[in-house]
């Protein structure tokens, strides 16, 4: 069996390389996506608020400007509860520390049902107009 060759190189090495440098990365992407995640449980919407890192799980939480609520965001999958790249979207995990608030518009999804009383846990898919603040206790 002959195997046919472009340049000296298999199609076969060929279509191992096309896949390998070009379809990986969508791949990773889709599946890291918050909209994309199986555990979610309702359409996602937009919220305009604060995000902050805090001492408790979870640690990252995000509160809805004008209400007297805070949305946690967490990854179900992972039992440590550590933010990692699944929880948050680069350009905001990249803004957010123990020392800086970031400020914006954020689409995030629901995870569980939202209960009077209780914390409702959210992924967030995205984030604009993001402005990053020393956080309040930091300053003095």
């Amino acid at each position: 069996m002959k195997t046919q060759t472009i340049f000296g190189v298999s199609l076969a090495v060929l279509l191992i390389l096309f896949v390998t440098v070009w379809g990986a990365p969508r791949e990773v992407a889709q599946t890291q996506s918050c909209r994309n995640r199986p555990d979610v449980l309702g359409k996602c919407f937009r919220v305009h608020g604060r995000l902050s890192v805090y001492n408790g799980t979870p640690s990252i939480r995000l509160w809805p400007m004008g209400t007297k609520r805070l949305l946690g965001v967490i990854d179900p999958n992972d039992v440590s509860n550590a933010p990692g790249p699944t929880i948050l979207p680069l350009d905001i995990k990249n803004k957010l520390d123990w020392d800086k608030d970031v400020f914006g518009d954020f689409i995030v999804c629901p995870l569980t049902r939202q209960q009077r009383g209780r914390m409702q846990t959210v992924c967030i898919a995205d984030g604009k107009n993001l402005t990053v603040r020393e956080h309040k206790l930091t300053e003095e």
